[in-house]
């Protein structure tokens, strides 16, 4: 996956520190439907398939192909590497992390009719559950030694023109009381940074988070030809970051001023609902196709906010001080976010009950995600010579498409293998960005009389550029960022 966060003049860093942002609808509007370990080692292609929980999430006509009822859970165990490479001064650093949650917990209930004729509908489903939709997990470091430019410079910019009293309390005034940017003299509302030497900066980032789905669907199967599903999904997400940047002199410097670090807390939660419909026909015994549509999800959101900044000099001041504290007030806000439509297109092979090859095509115009209905009436649309965060969506993103593919092989009546891949297409109509990205999968299955355990492995390479500040005339140092994904992955079930 490239990544590239572009240095565009309406989105530069002004003097808001918080604010919903185009990456903000990227992140609450991608999904990957990989819940039960079968689901994931299959690359997540089960839109014409059916039989599996997480199929359900895809197309929910899909639960129609249920024979049996089943209970199944599915717990997961990620590790992400990242590895964070200063483009320009060629350092890097690393980071890792571990996780452990639960992916997937699914009942589904089969009724068949009492008098079963030869042609008509044959059972009528119902299904309940949760499925995990993404996982927001990651650690970074990184660093820019000797860098030309710095964070102070920025904040002086946004603070010209205001007095101490009206500048940003989440970041400029926080400089200010820590003695790092202070007015010049003679004025009270033009700044000076406390050096203007060259330093050494680092930034660590720490992400958590998840977006998941509890679903209740209903499903009917018509001669074993025709079924159709349509299903209710509650969808909450949590997202929580904590994000510390500090500069430091040289270690040949004379200079008082000692370091400094910025730290911002952010975090958001967010539960929204939508409705899937779903249908799979099977021309053939051995051929199965499919479609879906998801409606947007409606979120209403809340977000919590506050930053800090810490000072530290090399003498002390006349009351004996030599390091300074700052933090904000405590940030709160509300607003609305609908995901972009969603359509889902697969078909599956079924050979002599012992191969099955499946794909599904989906396709989400990433430019529809809208932010509205915020605090004080805030509706998120500019104009041209002053967009918002609306706009920017409608100017940065694309419609795209998803493919996933799968494959599954009955080595004995009660053991398969599975291998699949996944192609996540690219969200941005922005020339020189690339957010497309691979997933290669694997994994087995045992059924033993009416309990089966299953087991998946997937491996993602995600790349990401991005700056730590910039402004029309100067940027920080770039960043690219590899974060290496690996997740195992366990289900079990009972089918009665």
């Amino acid at each position: 996956m490239k990544r590239i966060y572009i240095l565009i003049s309406f989105i530069i860093i002004a003097g808001v520190t918080y604010a919903q942002t185009a990456d903000d609808a990227l992140r609450y509007s991608k999904q990957y439907f990989n819940g039960t370990a079968r689901s994931a080692a299959m690359g997540g292609a089960f839109g014409a398939l059916g039989g599996d929980f997480t199929g359900i999430a895809i197309n929910p006509a899909g639960l129609a192909v249920y024979q049996t009822s089943e209970l199944s859970f599915s717990s997961n165990l990620n590790y992400s590497d990242s590895k964070s490479l200063n483009v320009q001064a060629k350092t890097s650093l690393n980071e890792d992390k571990y996780s452990l949650g639960i992916s997937n917990i699914g009942y589904v209930s089969t009724n068949k009719p009492r008098i079963e004729s030869a042609g008509g509908w044959k059972n009528f489903n119902f299904a309940i559950g949760y499925n995990k939709l993404n996982t927001f997990r990651k650690n970074a470091r990184s660093n820019a030694p000797e860098a030309p430019t710095s964070l102070l410079d920025v904040m002086v910019n946004n603070s010209n023109g205001r007095h101490p009293n009206s500048l940003n309390s989440f970041r400029e005034f926080l400089a200010y009381d820590t003695y790092l940017i202070d007015t010049i003299s003679g004025s009270n509302n033009q700044y000076i940074a406390i050096t203007d030497e060259i330093l050494n900066q680092a930034q660590t980032i720490d992400e958590k988070g998840y977006a998941g789905e509890f679903l209740m669907a209903f499903a009917a199967n018509y001669n074993h030809k025709f079924y159709i599903g349509g299903s209710l999904g509650i969808q909450s997400i949590y997202y929580k970051s904590t994000k510390v940047f500090s500069e430091s002199i040289l270690s040949n410097s004379d200079s008082d001023f000692n370091d400094y670090s910025f730290e911002e807390y952010y975090k958001s939660s967010g539960v929204g609902a939508n409705f899937k419909l779903g249908m799979i026909y099977k021309p053939e015994q051995w051929l199965r196709l499919g479609a879906s549509i998801h409606t947007p999800t409606f979120y209403t959101f809340d977000e919590d906010y506050h930053s800090s900044m810490a000072s530290n000099f090399n003498t002390a001041d006349e009351n004996g001080y030599s390091s300074y504290y700052a933090q904000s007030p405590q940030g709160k806000y509300s607003y609305k976010f609908r995901t972009p439509l969603k359509a889902t297109f697969s078909a599956a092979l079924v050979l002599k009950k012992r191969l099955i090859l499946s794909a599904d095509y989906e396709l989400i115009d990433y430019s529809k995600a809208k932010f509205y209905d915020g605090d004080n009436g805030e509706d998120f649309n500019g104009t041209p010579d002053n967009p918002d965060t609306n706009d920017i969506i409608k100017a940065s993103y694309q419609s795209t498409g998803n493919l996933r593919t799968g494959l599954e092989f009955r080595a004995t009546p009660n053991f398969s293998l599975r291998a699949g891949y996944a192609k996540m297409g690219n969200s941005f109509k922005v020339s020189g960005a690339d957010d497309s990205f691979d997933v290669f999968s694997g994994g087995f299955g045992f059924r033993q009389n009416n309990f089966f355990m299953d087991l998946a492995y997937s491996y993602a390479d995600v790349e990401n550029q991005f700056v730590y500040y910039s402004t029309p005339d100067f940027a920080s140092d770039q960043i690219k960022e590899n974060n290496k994904k690996h997740e195992v992955k366990v289900t079990f079930g009972f089918k009665f």
